[in-house]
């Protein structure tokens, strides 16, 4: 009977050590997962540093894009104001010149109304020239000195 004891401590002490090893296998691979995880984790970190270096020429690239859009949008709504203004101008000038064709008809077929009076059509005159004064240069000279063009006197 005293084996017993006995018998049951080194199944107890081999049942601690089956446990006791199977919880180091256990942590073993833990840590091997661990490491591994660890390593991949290293290298994302050092893919994810080389991405973002890559991004930050392709971040300045789109700002400058996207200024150059919003420059760009800018020169459109100018140049669509513009052509509107000149649709109106255009608008305008048309309604002046069909206006100014009315009138011009208007005093064509009055004056085809009118008896001819024996006047000369209307047309433009030009102002003439100032009436030139000529004067007239003494032929002989007066005194005893004369002047010669081009020689002065001396």
């Amino acid at each position: 009977m005293n084996r017993i004891p006995l018998v049951l401590a080194v199944i107890a002490a081999v049942a601690a050590a089956g446990f006791a090893w199977q919880r180091n296998q256990a942590l073993d691979e833990a840590r091997t997962a661990l490491s591994g995880a660890n390593t991949q984790l290293q290298k994302a970190q050092s893919e994810l540093k080389s991405v973002n270096a890559e991004m930050a020429p392709l971040r300045k690239e789109a700002a400058d894009q996207k200024a150059s859009i919003d420059q760009l949008q800018v020169e459109l709504s100018s140049a669509r104001a513009f052509l509107e203004a000149e649709r109106a101008s255009t608008a305008r000038i048309r309604e002046e010149l069909a206006l100014t064709k009315e009138k011009m008809a208007f005093i064509d077929r009055s004056r085809a109304a009118q008896p001819a009076q024996g006047t000369l059509a209307p047309m433009l005159v030009r102002p003439s020239a100032p009436p030139m004064v000529i004067r007239a240069v003494p032929s002989a000279p007066t005194s005893g000195t004369a002047t010669t063009p081009g020689r002065r006197p001396e």
